[in-house]
């Protein structure tokens, strides 16, 4: 089954801003930040976001009537780890970047691979 273009599109668009943002948060330089403020994308907030990335995931395979362990291993972790990196980057240009910000993309990104047949 090839997935439609109106799906692929922005699966395409999430994994672009997602990809940025883990190569921000590797290449971008530290501002004197002291050791104890180690990013670590596992943080206190990671629990929350993968609520949404599996909130998400588990909308889309319901519509789509197939859910897969491995796809959704995938499409659960990857959403949630690239939200947090995401919150970590924009955190640093702005001091406001709001926590509904970081479970929307990963809600998003987990229901967007959970709509592709992977």
């Amino acid at each position: 089954m090839n997935p439609s273009p109106l799906l692929v599109v922005p699966a395409v668009l999430w994994t672009v801003v997602a990809g940025v943002a883990v190569i921000a948060v590797i290449v971008l330089p530290r501002r004197r930040e002291p050791a104890s403020a180690a990013w670590n994308p596992f943080g206190p907030d990671f629990p929350v976001v993968a609520l949404a990335a599996i909130a998400g995931y588990a909308v889309a395979a319901a519509v789509r009537g197939h859910v897969s362990l491995p796809s959704a291993a995938f499409a659960v972790l990857w959403p949630a780890m690239a939200a947090s990196t995401l919150a970590r980057v924009a955190g640093r240009r702005t001091r406001s970047w709001p926590r509904w910000a970081t479970v929307a993309f990963a809600a998003v990104g987990a229901a967007l691979y959970g709509a592709l047949p992977l």
